[in-house]
């Protein structure tokens, strides 16, 4: 063998040794899950603590865990939401006017009121309560949102238990609080936990006593909120550059009032029903001054597995391919009277527009007319004023 052929193999042989050796000793025997960007594995933190070489930094005012009893979150604070925050029954978090709580992103994080337990947000146009990731420059569902466990009827035969920290929901009281959002802003939702992107806000079988009540929910690769049963009522809501906007599941009876929708991928309003399950109560929801800004790749309103009763007036649609959708299962709420739709204005409609689909129904039921929907045609709403 030549000289310059046993040259040039110790050179191939010396840099095969030498890549496959660790680059530093820093990172020897450290697994890969910590550099992945997520709470994996015995790690702490995200990328940080258990096996991870780095350690974990330290959270302004840390809070998780479980309330007992009774905790306030005081004025102009900030918090760092680092877990799971659980409200226990006979148990309430109070959030005072300007608090801003910031929620270490990727770790399945998320704040959930138990039966019997309750959330106060008490924001103010001068200072709201705002919700967001830890991140600067969040991507949409970078934590898990907001969960509400009321008492309330669903058309599911039994309670059941959320998939999500396996909570129980459902009953026979209509009338709960659970939940008071006023002034809130919500995020950076969404985040995908059990192959599912989660609400924003989820309110399962929530009571008509609790309050939703100027809420801004932006920024969420899931549904902004989602309804399950129960028998809260919405009112002055700015939903935007959200996956989803309002799911409703298993018989919510409720009302949507003054709600300004912008920039949703699909399904701005969705009711549907737990296949199998179409016991009492049935969904019955009113609508009241909605803005729809499109397109979206959706109808407007969906209506899945017999749907819902519907009573719906002054609509404001700008850009709409299609107003209204329903599965064969939902057409006999047409043929019985029991959607109601008064006073939509549609402006610059698309050029394969229709009113409802299958296009052969009849749209006797659909009064058009010209309307301001939530706030003045397509401008903001002047009660959003606060949202920055």
């Amino acid at each position: 063998m030549s000289k310059t052929l046993v040259l040039f193999l110790s050179i191939i042989g010396s840099f095969l040794i030498a890549s496959c050796e660790p680059m530093n000793d820093a990172q020897e025997g450290i697994p890969l899950s910590c550099f992945d960007g997520f709470k994996d594995g015995d790690e702490i933190g995200v990328d940080c603590g258990g096996s991870c070489d780095s350690v974990c930094p330290i959270y302004e005012n840390p809070i998780g865990g479980e309330i007992i009893w009774r905790t306030v979150l005081k004025t102009g604070m900030t918090y760092t939401l680092t877990k799971p925050l659980i409200i226990r029954e006979q148990s309430l978090l109070e959030i005072q006017a300007g608090v801003t709580i910031k929620v270490v992103p990727h770790i399945g994080a998320y704040i959930a009121i138990a039966q019997g337990g309750q959330l106060l947000c008490h924001g103010n146009a001068q200072q709201p309560i705002v919700f967001e990731s830890l991140n600067q420059n969040a991507a949409p569902g970078e934590w898990a949102g907001i969960i509400a466990l009321g008492k309330a009827r669903t058309n599911y035969p039994t309670p059941q238990m959320t998939s999500v920290g396996s909570y129980l929901y459902g009953g026979l009281e209509d009338y709960g609080n659970s939940i008071k959002l006023n002034y809130v802003s919500i995020k950076d939702a969404g985040e995908t936990i059990h192959q599912v992107d989660q609400p924003a806000l989820g309110l399962y079988a929530v009571g008509y006593n609790s309050s939703i009540d100027q809420v801004e929910i932006s920024n969420c690769k899931g549904a902004a909120i989602n309804v399950v049963g129960g028998t809260p009522d919405l009112r002055k809501l700015y939903i935007h550059h959200t996956g989803k906007g309002i799911v409703s599941t298993a018989g919510w009876r409720g009302s949507i009032d003054e709600v300004y929708f912008s920039q949703i991928q699909s399904n701005p309003i969705l009711f549907d029903n737990p296949v199998d399950q179409l016991t009492e109560p049935r969904a019955e929801v009113t609508m009241d001054s909605i803005s729809f800004i499109g397109p979206t790749s959706t109808a407007v309103i969906s209506l899945l597995t017999k749907g819902a009763i519907l009573s719906f007036t002054n609509g404001y649609m700008d850009r709409v391919a299609t107003f209204i959708s329903v599965d064969q299962s939902s057409k006999e709420l047409i043929s019985l009277h029991q959607i109601h739709v008064s006073s939509v204005e549609f402006v610059n409609p698309s050029s394969t527009f229709s009113l409802l689909y299958p296009k052969d129904l009849d749209t006797g039921f659909i009064t058009e007319g010209t309307t301001n929907g939530a706030g003045v045609t397509s401008e903001l709403p002047a009660w959003a004023s606060w949202i920055n």
